[in-house]
């Protein structure tokens, strides 16, 4: 169905996409769909969301980290954030309907769930290799999480093209986010 939903996408708007015309596409019963979602908006979130989730790859950013080292972790982090600005570019009028809806709320909330999830992981990666060790994890997450909903809507809004840079940036970012939290603590 979500392979359906980017068809129909590319020449519609996804107020104009009823779920008749969504099941039909993707060879399904709307007995199948409302089996499991209350409108098309909260099936584009889910939709938008996972693969948002797999393009950030969680399980080996998790699990295949316990081994690696710092410049491993950073450079995994920078690829899972480099494919989800490529794919948001590739289907940016998508993105940008999203992020623009009556379905806008429940999107950012929908991404703000996963990528609070991600931002666990990175946090825990961090205290692992002795990083932010003062911070409190779930503040830390929760700040990570919500700044990255922002920078998504931004480049999706934008007409931006340079993906490598756009992740860069996002990865620097955090860096300079805790290296001035360091900063501040030493002057208190």
């Amino acid at each position: 169905m979500t392979t359906a939903l980017f068809v129909l996408l590319d020449e519609h708007d996804l107020t104009e996409i009823s779920i008749s015309e969504l099941c039909r596409t993707a060879g399904v019963h709307r007995t199948t769909f409302y089996g499991h979602y209350a409108d098309i908006y909260a099936f584009a979130g889910d939709s938008f969301g996972s693969i948002l989730d797999q393009l950030a790859d969680l399980d080996q950013l998790d699990a295949g980290q316990q081994s690696a080292s710092v410049e491993a972790i950073t450079a995994s982090y920078y690829d899972s954030v480099r494919a989800i600005l490529a794919h948001i570019l590739e289907h940016r009028r998508a993105y940008r309907m999203m992020f623009s809806t009556r379905v806008d709320a429940g999107f950012r909330r929908e991404l703000h769930q996963r990528l609070l999830r991600h931002a666990d992981v990175a946090v825990a990666n961090w205290r692992r290799f002795g990083l932010a060790q003062d911070v409190d994890p779930e503040s830390a997450a929760a700040f990570i999480a919500g700044g990255s909903v922002g920078v998504l809507e931004q480049w999706a809004l934008s007409n931006a093209t340079d993906v490598d840079r756009a992740a860069a940036d996002i990865v620097g970012t955090t860096e300079a986010w805790l290296e001035s939290r360091r900063l501040a603590e030493s002057q208190a």
